[in-house]
């Protein structure tokens, strides 16, 4: 009796064990771990994408700026990675190219929906917002209650929620709505329609509604459509770790006071106001600087992108006519005296001159390069090298790289490597390094610098 029992508590226990090792195994499959945060920290590159207008994203003066670009910065900053910035005004797009694994975060207003949980993670919320009905104030009758919007159209920006919500109003009220996406337009562009009566109504979020009033002065956003929503960033449905650690990041910022300054900026006070009155901004007429038909003259001289050629010269001098160095550089392009009168230019103090003369050396440069194999992005990064290293820097580099085994024709993670490190002894010291010591740390910010501000222009700018 006392065998019995003994195999039978065992058979029990054996059965217990098996049945609690069969659930162990099958909790990994229920949501399996793409690695993204392992990715982003090995690449050093969180590749972001977000919404080009006046709250997200925008260049204004040459330099990126938005709500949600400076707080994505913020991120990438802590986790120790540059930033890319892509933008796409579809938001369904961009939240399929997510889970396609194009991007790692999609960064802009994005409204928290059942059907988008089946699909993607959203992070906690940024802030909370509801969604208004946007008209023209001078005409004959403002819509004051959702019921008398039978039978209207509404107009609304292409690949966002506002269409679904609107089908959802309509067959739950039994409006009758006629709801028309419109493409290629932002949802500024659409505003902007109705404020000249062009186009009859839209529906928009409210915090974005009120910051475009203060310059778009007949339309009214008074009639509320919905409760408050809460408003959030995305990661891929099979990203975890990063979800964790973007919510640990964010709920820590939020409680600083960095986050309601950012906030109050670009969707409370008259900033953006005065930045459509600007003429350095893109939705008006794509200006990057005042020396823009300066700039794109050069620039096709040599045959650069303008945009590229800008970022130089607000690399340099950040578009400050008067700069100066301690080193005697001088201007736009931080012109030396001395390169100056031997690529046979004694003017290059005006703007005109300083940007010809720059742009001159920036392709005198850039020839030295054409006997090695180099791809047209690799060319570019090493003649900004040259530009403000010299030449002869770069080629020691480029010894050094094919000595150690890396490629003497790749700038990233092979040839910049020896120029960041040139400053040490068991670099500069050695035999490869003909031209001795130099402060490579600056050179390698400043061509990262240069390709990522020209980023942004791409971005932002058209050619």
């Amino acid at each position: 009796m006392y065998i019995i029992r003994i195999i039978t508590y065992t058979w029990l226990f054996l059965l217990c064990l098996s049945s609690c090792k069969t659930e162990q195994e099958e909790v990994p499959f229920i949501i399996p771990e793409d690695g993204t945060l392992e990715k982003i920290e090995q690449r050093g590159v969180l590749n972001v994408c977000t919404y080009y207008n006046t709250t997200d994203y925008y260049v204004y003066k040459g330099v990126p700026k938005g709500f949600h670009y400076d707080l994505v910065k913020d991120f990438a900053d802590y986790l120790g990675v540059k930033l890319h910035i892509d933008v796409n005004a579809n938001v369904e797009e961009s939240l399929r190219e997510l889970n396609e694994g194009k991007y790692d975060l999609v960064a802009m207003s994005l409204s928290v929906t059942k059907d988008r949980k089946e699909q993607i993670n959203f992070t906690s919320p940024l802030f909370s917002t509801n969604k208004v009905l946007v008209q023209n104030k001078k005409q004959d009758s403002l819509i004051r209650d959702v019921h008398d919007l039978k039978g209207k159209e509404i107009f609304v920006q292409e690949g966002t929620t506002y269409k679904s919500f609107l089908r959802e109003l309509s067959d739950s009220l039994q409006l009758d709505l006629k709801i028309t996406e419109v493409e290629y337009l932002t949802y500024e562009d659409i505003l902007l329609q109705v404020e000249k009566s062009e186009l009859p109504l839209t529906v928009i979020d409210k915090n974005i509604a009120q910051i475009a009033a203060q310059y778009m002065t007949h339309i009214d956003y008074s009639l509320e459509l919905s409760d408050l929503e809460p408003v959030a960033w995305a990661v891929s449905g099979n990203t975890r770790y990063l979800l964790q650690e973007l919510n640990q990041w964010l709920e820590a910022m939020k409680k600083t006071e960095k986050f309601p300054v950012l906030y109050n900026r670009y969707y409370k006070s008259n900033y953006v106001t005065s930045l459509h009155n600007s003429k350095y901004y893109k939705l008006k007429n794509g200006v990057i600087s005042s020396f823009d038909p300066i700039i794109k003259k050069e620039a096709q001289k040599i045959g650069w992108d303008w945009r590229l050629l800008a970022s130089v010269i607000y690399q340099e001098s950040g578009f400050d006519p008067e700069a100066t160095s301690n080193y005697g550089a001088v201007g736009l392009m931080q012109v030396m005296p001395e390169t100056s009168l031997q690529l046979g230019f004694e003017d290059y103090i005006e703007p005109q001159d300083n940007i010809h003369v720059g742009a001159y050396y920036l392709k005198y440069l850039e020839k030295m390069f054409a006997k090695y194999d180099l791809d047209s992005l690799n060319r570019i990064k090493f003649t900004l090298a040259a530009y403000n290293a010299g030449a002869g820097h770069v080629f020691d580099a480029m010894r050094l790289a094919e000595s150690y085994g890396k490629n003497p024709n790749v700038w990233n993670n092979n040839v910049d490597y020896f120029i960041r490190y040139k400053s040490r002894p068991e670099i500069y010291r050695d035999s490869l390094s003909r031209n001795g010591y130099c402060d490579g740390k600056q050179t390698f910010n400043f061509v990262n610098n240069i390709i990522e501000n020209y980023t942004h222009y791409k971005n932002t700018i058209p050619r």
